[in-house]
């Protein structure tokens, strides 16, 4: 990249006249305003893939890495942060540290874990990228690329040779685990430390190994579900324009109050994020009957505390059900971490994990190759 990559913001209004371009022309509105729009949020950073871990996959593959290096890479990064670019070192996965609240500290902070951050943080202010770029991971798996190429303002060209030099994935762990993030007890090769980055790395090669090249766009179920709900609670029967166009163009269901209904908010989600476009588009004891004979997901009838989750959850049972995102900071300042709406009562917003309510338990659905 040489110089740290601004991503522009387009901004624009589009007009029309002739009702069949309605639906069309909402979304593209809503993505001439920022990053929200349908197209967008299916391919919300211009990465391809199910997840995080997919999404670095493939564009280290794109790159010119082989699916050893990208593997060995990914096993890295998966120690290091979960493969969440907002994480900071040492709190749990799902937790969101925006740059602004660390760019002072002495702790790691990203997919590889920067350390301090303020090494790369401050530069890529310098060169004008604004933080939600900066906490984006495709800025920063450019930035990482960068680095093993030699360029930009933190060169790991050393690091980077001899990751390419590696021809299994066993050697490209090793590679960049040693020669890159230079972690703390790199040196005990026959530690659990090594032995997990490798075991990963294995996984995400046979996992994602046979399709790094299709490119078929597929986002991810919380970035969807946070484009579309509000990030505050108290919205009543107004939707996002983002939510009633999405709604509208991906799901469909018309009738009794269809922009408040739970089901047909999680059924949005999971279409329009490409996690499961068979995903039944309302009603939740269908949903529900779904999920537990379809082979996508994994299901837990007894889950009882949140430690026991992972971002992109569903909840469901027989009469509501939610997607648990991981904590995030609404407008108000105030920690969520799931997303919802309320049939008759509310619309897709801010909301917070509950493992049961007066219908009783819920089922935890979790797509099983994520």
């Amino acid at each position: 990249m040489g110089d740290i990559k601004v991503v522009p913001i387009i901004g624009g209004v589009v007009a029309a006249l002739f009702l069949p371009l309605l639906i069309v022309l909402a979304l593209i509105v809503v993505g001439l305003a920022g990053m929200d729009t349908a197209e967008a949020q299916c391919d919300p950073t211009g990465l391809t893939g199910k997840g995080n871990q997919q999404q670095a996959f493939n564009f280290f593959v794109s790159a010119g890495y082989s699916k050893e290096q990208a593997a060995g890479v990914v096993g890295n990064l998966i120690t290091e942060s979960s493969v969440e670019p907002a994480l900071r070192q040492g709190d749990l996965p799902g937790t969101v540290t925006h740059p602004a609240d660390v760019v002072d500290s002495s702790l790691g902070w990203g997919v590889v874990q920067w350390t301090p951050v303020g090494k790369l943080i401050k530069p890529a202010r310098d060169a004008g990228v604004d933080d939600a770029t900066i906490e984006s991971l495709e800025f920063q798996l450019d930035f990482l690329r960068d680095q093993l190429d030699g360029d930009g303002p933190l060169p790991e060209k050393a690091a980077g040779d001899h990751l390419k030099a590696a021809r299994t994935v066993d050697e490209a762990t090793f590679a960049f685990g040693y020669h890159f993030e230079r972690f703390a007890d790199r040196d005990d090769l026959a530690g659990a430390n090594w032995a997990q980055r490798k075991a990963d790395a294995r996984t995400v090669l046979e996992r994602y190994g046979d399709g790094a090249s299709a490119g078929e766009c597929d986002g991810g179920i919380v970035q969807t579900a946070l484009t579309l709900a509000w990030d505050t609670p108290g919205h009543g029967h107004d939707p996002k324009p983002e939510y009633a166009a999405a709604e509208a163009a991906y799901n469909g269901s018309k009738g009794y109050d269809e922009l408040t209904d739970c089901g047909v908010f999680v059924a949005t989600v999971m279409v329009m994020s490409g996690a499961d476009k068979d995903y039944v588009r309302r009603l939740t004891s269908s949903q529900r009957e779904y999920v537990r004979s379809s082979p996508k997901y994994e299901v837990f009838e007894d889950l009882t505390n949140e430690g026991e989750l992972r971002p992109g959850d569903i909840f469901v049972h027989d009469g509501h059900t939610f997607i648990y995102t991981g904590n995030y900071t609404g407008g108000d300042g105030e920690t969520y971490n799931a997303a919802s709406a309320s049939l008759t009562e509310h619309v897709p917003e801010a909301s917070r994990v509950y493992f049961s309510d007066s219908r009783g338990h819920y089922t935890v659905a979790r797509r099983s190759d994520d």
